[in-house]
């Protein structure tokens, strides 16, 4: 009867301790911020880190403290932008939804070939050779697809040696950026139809030598524009977004047709 007692008495003590322990968790539990679940629930939860957070936990994070603004997840853009700011009851942050861009329209009609490339298909290996690869432009996109490899949402096709962004299918993430190693991938705004389809900085002459679609910095773009919105900076043409009105004269008059609302760079 003793071992009987024994185990009876070790049980009622585990019983006892069990429930003091529970009591004291939840004396002392800490509650979650019901923002930061709500946050949580917002978010598209891909965790590309394209909003400068680590994942979308840490941008959730980060606007609890006061380090993020809502407009910070390109991946959301402005609807999501709108909601984080319900959710923490501060003023929205303009939002203006971003797609990326290959500054590039050399095709192989466009561009010309120095020599025939048999390596490696992907564009790190390709950069590697003589010219930064086998078009005449060393600027060039090299059209092997390095982007499309690491873009989670089938975005970026090649189409005549060109990457080619969807923007219906890119959400902004940035991963595309740094895969490209001739550095053509830039955010713009989805709004915008204003582009430049060249990332050149040689002299006009030369870019006229090794390319028909690139941007020869005659100038005609920033001489036109009754906004200052478009300027040639280091022999390339850049547009600045906050001023251009999308009155496409800049696209009219540009006599290589590599600024305009061009359908990405299908050619």
């Amino acid at each position: 009867m003793s071992i009987f007692i024994q185990v009876a008495a070790l049980g009622a003590l585990g019983l006892v301790l069990g429930g003091a322990l529970g009591y004291v968790g939840r004396i002392f539990a800490v509650k979650e911020n019901e923002n930061l679940i709500a946050i949580r629930e917002a978010l598209p939860g891909v965790n590309c880190g394209a909003c400068g957070q680590p994942g979308c936990d840490g941008f959730a994070t980060a606007l609890i403290e006061g380090k993020a603004k809502t407009n910070e997840c390109p991946v959301g853009g402005p609807d999501l932008s709108s909601r984080l700011s319900e959710i923490l009851g501060v003023q929205e942050a303009e939002a203006d939804k971003q797609t990326a861009y290959v500054h590039c329209y050399g095709t192989n009609n466009a561009s010309k070939i120095h020599y025939a490339y048999n390596g490696i298909d992907n564009c790190n290996a390709a950069f590697l050779m003589p010219g930064s690869g086998p078009k005449a432009c060393t600027f060039s996109c090299l059209g092997h697809g390095s982007c499309a490899v690491v873009c989670p949402f089938d975005a970026i096709d090649i189409i005549d040696a060109i990457a080619v962004i969807n923007p219906d299918k890119c959400v902004a993430c940035g991963l595309c950026i740094p895969a490209c190693p001739k550095a053509l991938i830039t955010m713009v705004p989805v709004r915008a139809k204003i582009r430049v389809g060249c990332h050149s900085t040689d002299r006009g002459p030369l870019v006229r030598a090794n390319c028909s679609a690139g941007c020869i910095a005659c100038k005609i773009c920033e001489r036109h524009c009754p906004h200052d919105a478009i300027n040639v900076v280091d022999n390339l043409a850049v547009v600045h977004y906050d001023k251009c009105v999308m009155c496409g004269i800049c696209a009219e008059k540009c006599p290589t047709g590599v600024v305009g609302p061009r359908v990405e760079n299908a050619g």
